[in-house]
């Protein structure tokens, strides 16, 4: 499993605390980015996922048999000069694992060699007031080398991009006090 040079792609993000519209749970939201500096050679389906450790007691808020409070969207520089084209934005993630993580997909369109592509993906997630400590949350990119998109799991910290020889991978790391 290679990984993704910082002077290829750009992968950031943060988590913070927002009004709670639950009471005595705390409210926050996890936000991620990543642009890539660079057309890659494959331009296929791609992830990015949030994980965090279920002993945190982090939840996902659902309706309807849906995770909900979810966003992720892919924008597109086809000539690499500043022109972005946003495509729709995906209220729904493509993975998630109750109490572990949610991820996005972004599905790289090829047009030159010049394309560029960006995204982002924010998810909201509720603890327990009562619940307190400092953890780490792992935002995680996964680009597909091959046919076929990288595939998640659940490690015993949260949802995470699965090892594989065919994905690259960069990683960014937050620290939460709640």
């Amino acid at each position: 499993m290679g990984t993704i040079s910082s002077s290829t792609m750009k992968l950031w993000g943060t988590v913070y605390k927002v009004t709670s519209d639950r009471t005595n749970y705390d409210k926050f939201y996890i936000y991620g980015n990543f642009q890539w500096l660079k057309s890659p050679f494959y331009e296929l389906v791609d992830k990015m996922t949030f994980g965090f450790p279920s002993s945190a007691g982090f939840f996902l808020p659902t309706s309807n048999g849906k995770v909900t409070q979810h966003q992720h969207r892919y924008s597109q520089n086809p000539q690499g000069n500043g022109n972005w084209i946003d495509y729709a934005i995906d209220y729904s993630p493509s993975d998630w694992e109750p109490n572990a993580g949610v991820a996005g997909e972004f599905d790289l369109r090829s047009s030159t060699e010049f394309t560029l592509h960006k995204g982002y993906m924010g998810q909201y997630v509720y603890v327990p007031t009562k619940n307190n400590g400092t953890i780490n949350i792992k935002i995680e990119y996964g680009h597909q080398l091959y046919i076929g998109e990288p595939s998640v799991s659940v490690f015993p910290a949260g949802l995470s991009i699965t090892p594989s020889k065919s994905v690259d991978t960069a990683s960014y790391a937050l620290t939460l006090s709640y």
